[in-house]
């Protein structure tokens, strides 16, 4: 049996609940997003990387792994016998990622230059997850570069760091093969690690540099610089063209990871167009991966529709991709849907407030009074919940409700749509709609709610909306369309 309970706030003020879109500029390597009020992205994540991989190693053993980047540049992990002397079986979890997602909070050295791609390296038991900070034995990392990965460093300067928790360090043992373009190093411990260097020298710019014997002239471009007789001139010969080999774009594509209803199909949009479905499992678990993408700044949105048609609120966030690197996004879980039994309630009967969201999760229930009500129950094995509210405890008139989950006190989603009532003297039963608005259905679901009004939002004073969002037929997206959705308006 489950227990529901209310309590109430007095409100400063009187009036209708807002709509909010949720926005967030993610663009950082496996941060939580911060600084956001909204509830639903406080355990949002979202990481970078170019290459990832997972494998179980056995400690006891030598092994060897190799993570291997889109253009070719790895990183070799290899791990001696009996690395651990516990003999725990630990699993190794290494991805790259662009300079740019690390050193955002993880400043480079000074005179330092990084190369384009960053790692991280982890291990953890396999007993426990516990993490291992820290092997019995040194691990030896090799670090296979790309001469564009290297532009604007001298080579010869080259060596392994690692971000110590406070700064980058350089890895003692560290030495480069620039024949072989590999640095290699050995640690015993573990975080970010990447290769830097000093700067390239410049001819011209005035500054006798490393690997420079003179530096009063040539034509400022990056090159080891050979000087005349008279040691005024720098000959800047450019070097010679690699051969040409076939080339593969590498894949750019983005991974949403969350939480939505037990067997509900979830939707994913992307600039207010519809990019991926998937079904969720019985746990409410999704997954949708979409590839194809080039690097730029997008607009996304998912949302889902439970097992009676009722859709979510939409969950929307701008997104800044890199070209070449997949972006994973984690933590999502969509608010609940929520419905009432009845459009006007008989004051001092119940009316009941129902939706469905992930399976036995806490539900928090909202009516919007003067006085504001709030409801708790729990969602049964399927994510249903219904919250019987006892209409005496308001006036007369129309009155709002919506609803959020909780899972313990870490994870929260945002609050549902906002949906009306009327506390009045005969109860009349809610009948969905059926009929297929005249306007402003946007994407056939014979509703005109939020999931419209996002799609029309992205036309709004862009050039050539298709016909189904410019409403009115003047070739552009307005106040007037809006306007007209408003009318239509179903909810």
């Amino acid at each position: 049996m489950q227990i529901q309970m209310a309590t109430k706030i007095k409100r400063a003020y009187r009036g209708k609940f807002v709509f909010i879109a949720l926005t967030a500029s993610l663009v950082f390597f496996n941060i939580p997003i911060v600084g956001i009020r909204a509830s639903g992205t406080a355990n949002l994540t979202i990481q970078i990387f170019y290459a990832q991989i997972t494998q179980e190693i056995n400690t006891t053993q030598s092994s060897s792994e190799t993570l291997t980047n889109p253009n070719n540049s790895s990183l070799g992990i290899n791990l001696p016998a009996d690395v651990l002397t516990s003999g725990d079986a630990v699993e190794l979890t290494a991805h790259s990622t662009p300079e740019g997602a690390v050193t955002t909070d993880k400043p480079l050295p000074s005179g330092k230059v990084g190369a384009d791609i960053f790692y991280n390296i982890s291990f953890q038991k396999v007993s426990d997850s516990s993490a291992v900070s820290s092997f019995d034995k040194a691990v030896t990392l090799t670090f296979s570069y790309e001469d564009s990965d290297i532009t604007g460093i001298n080579e010869s300067t080259l060596k392994a760091y690692r971000w110590n928790g406070s700064v980058w360090s350089a890895l003692s043992d560290s030495s480069v093969d620039t024949s072989l373009n590999k640095v290699t190093a050995t640690t015993q411990q573990f975080s970010n690690f990447s290769i830097l260097g000093d700067p390239s020298p410049v001819c011209g710019n005035g500054a006798v540099e490393s690997g420079e014997q003179c530096d009063t002239g040539g034509s400022n471009g990056s090159c080891p610089a050979t000087c005349s007789t008279s040691c005024t001139t720098n000959s800047c010969a450019s070097g010679g063209g690699g051969g040409g080999g076939g080339y593969v774009a590498p894949v750019t594509s983005a991974i949403f990871n969350g939480r939505a209803y037990p067997k509900s199909t979830v939707t994913l949009l992307k600039d207010a167009q519809i990019v991926a479905t998937t079904i969720a499992d019985t746990n409410a678990n999704f997954s949708l991966n979409i590839s194809g993408l080039t690097g730029d700044n997008y607009i996304f949105s998912v949302y889902s529709e439970d097992n009676k048609g009722i859709r979510s609120s939409l969950l929307t966030f701008p997104i800044s991709i890199t070209s070449g690197a997949t972006i994973q996004i984690s933590g999502i879980f969509l608010a609940p849907t929520i419905a009432v039994d009845k459009s006007e309630v008989k004051r001092g009967d119940n009316i009941a407030i129902f939706g469905q969201t992930a399976p036995q999760v806490n539900i928090v229930v909202s009516v919007n009074s003067e006085d504001e009500f709030f409801g708790k129950t729990i969602s049964d094995k399927d994510g249903i919940y219904l919250y019987n509210f006892d209409s005496s405890f308001v006036d007369y008139g129309t009155h709002y409700t919506k609803s959020k989950a909780s899972i313990g006190n870490q994870t929260v989603s945002n609050f549902s749509n906002v949906i009306g009532f009327k506390v009045g003297t005969k109860n009349i039963l809610t009948q969905l709609p059926t009929k297929t608005p005249a306007k402003g259905d946007l994407n056939n679901d014979k509703r005109v709610n939020f999931v419209d009004f996002s799609i029309t939002a992205y036309w709004y004073k862009r050039p050539s909306p298709p016909a189904s969002a410019d409403l009115n037929g003047d070739g552009k997206v307005d106040l007037i369309d809006f306007s007209i959705m408003a009318f239509y308006w179903t909810g």
